[in-house]
């Protein structure tokens, strides 16, 4: 008797303890270790996922400490010759001067506009050109606008 404990408990101690009480129930040796084996395999496989959640949440934590620009969102759809502009930002002092005196720039005449700025600064537009000399595409007016949200008078 005191030989075959001998056994179980040499058998035994390379599997850890939470495991030992897996293989209680009646299973062949070969059966045990194919339990043990899958019981092992699953571990190693959520640890692979834990890292996996681990890295993603670094990522967004960096994501969120590097500052992000004021803009969050910048539309242009051209509607025969004129353009609608929709323009989703975080608030901050003279956006809306900023957006005028860019359009201004690139000779555009606003048409119609509806702004408001309770959470956050929304604005649409209805831009005409106002003459047809300088044609704008929708890129280039993005890139413009972009930039007059940025810029020093509009701090980020």
């Amino acid at each position: 008797m005191a030989a075959s404990t001998d056994q179980k408990k040499r058998a035994s101690q390379g599997k850890p303890h939470f495991l030992k009480n897996l293989t209680h129930f009646k299973l062949s040796k070969h059966e045990q270790s194919m339990v043990i084996r899958e019981a092992f395999l699953h571990i190693a496989m959520l640890k692979f996922k834990i890292e996996a959640l681990r890295r993603k949440y670094e990522d967004f934590k960096i994501i969120r400490r590097e500052p992000l620009h004021q803009f969050q969102e910048v539309k242009v759809e051209k509607i025969g010759q004129n353009f609608q502009v929709k323009i989703k930002s975080l608030k901050a002092d003279n956006k809306l001067v900023n957006i005028l005196e860019t359009f201004e720039e690139m000779g555009l005449s606003v048409a119609q506009a509806r702004a408001s700025c309770r959470v956050s600064f929304d604005m649409e537009a209805i831009v005409v050109p106002q003459s047809k000399d300088k044609l704008w595409s929708v890129d280039d007016m993005i890139q413009t606008l972009v930039k007059s949200l940025v810029k020093p008078n509009g701090t980020l």
